[in-house]
């Protein structure tokens, strides 16, 4: 049980360290690219990013996590030839990149540059759930995510 709380705990602090380092250094990345026009000011526009940034990556948390329930206590897992639960993965980072279109849709228009937050919104969503699944699923769904078999040895 103790192995399992771990896991949760590590797939929140992917999250987390997305959040506290990765997300304010687009933020600044974005402040030296980003014009804004007379109608709103950079400021607005950069806390509007880091919003839906936070949004995004709350979505694909909250998608990581439901990956890990479904995989520990929802599956029932007979034989290991079995295991094949692929389709619900992919499912699930699907949802955590479309957690991306409020962002994309939502954040207000620059004048030049805030199309670049776009890719970034991907991007976060992407790290939160692809790293928390392919580092920490449960053991019996450890190599459905992509490349796992090739970045996890435990």
């Amino acid at each position: 049980m103790l192995k399992h709380i771990g896991f949760i705990v590590a797939i929140v602090i992917i999250a987390l360290l997305v959040f506290f380092f990765l997300i304010p250094f687009e933020d600044q990345l974005l402040d030296s690219l980003v014009t804004t026009g007379p109608e709103i000011t950079l400021d607005f526009w950069r806390e509007s990013f880091r919003f839906w940034a936070l949004v995004g990556v709350g979505i694909a948390l909250l998608a990581a996590l439901l990956w890990f329930v479904l995989g520990q206590w929802w599956f029932s897992l007979d034989r290991w030839t079995s295991a094949d639960k692929r389709t619900i993965w992919i499912t699930l980072g699907v949802v955590a990149l479309v957690a991306a279109v409020p962002g994309v849709v939502l954040t207000p228009a620059a004048q030049e540059g805030g199309r670049l937050a776009w890719p970034f919104y991907l991007l976060n969503n992407l790290i939160v759930f692809y790293l928390s699944t392919v580092l920490f699923s449960p053991a019996s769904f450890k190599y459905t995510p992509w490349a796992s078999s090739y970045l996890r040895w435990w």
